[in-house]
């Protein structure tokens, strides 16, 4: 552990648990909403900006995640021995089925959202340097012609 108390685990191990976080996030179809209720069912609740930038793409490469208040407590939930299984004969499959389909295609819009909205705030910034440029420009003008 550094004197942060940011990592109790070693720093080596911690891409393989992101990916594999990752994994069984997808093949147990846990939306964030849903991981976020069994997380403060847990009594380890996290924010859900820092579950988007865990399981965000190639964050695998991400040194600063803390092991102890944030990956320790998805381990527990997503990589648990204690499925979460759905009865084989539940008279509502099929509906709950047609609920992950939608659920998933509102994930992936989702992801297209925020996608878009980090475009966009990128664009805004690149603007605003524009416009701070062409400003200096004037200045400099003004100042030559007065």
């Amino acid at each position: 552990m550094n004197w942060n108390g940011v990592y109790d685990m070693p720093q080596k191990d911690i891409p393989k648990l992101i990916h594999d976080l990752k994994n069984a996030k997808a093949e147990k179809e846990i939306t964030y909403p849903r991981l976020i209720d069994m997380l403060e069912a847990n009594g380890t609740p996290i924010s859900l900006t820092t579950l988007r930038r865990v399981f965000a793409d190639g964050s695998e490469k991400n040194d600063s995640f803390n092991y102890t208040s944030t990956l320790q407590p998805l381990e527990k939930i997503l990589l648990s021995s204690d499925e979460i299984m759905e009865p084989e004969n539940n008279p509502y499959a099929k509906e709950i089925d047609g609920y992950k389909a939608v659920i998933h295609t509102q994930n992936e819009e989702l992801v297209r959202l925020y996608q878009l909205i980090d475009h966009l705030e990128k664009r805004v910034e690149f603007l605003v340097k524009q416009i701070e440029h062409k400003d200096e420009i004037i200045d400099k003008l003004m100042d030559k012609v007065l």
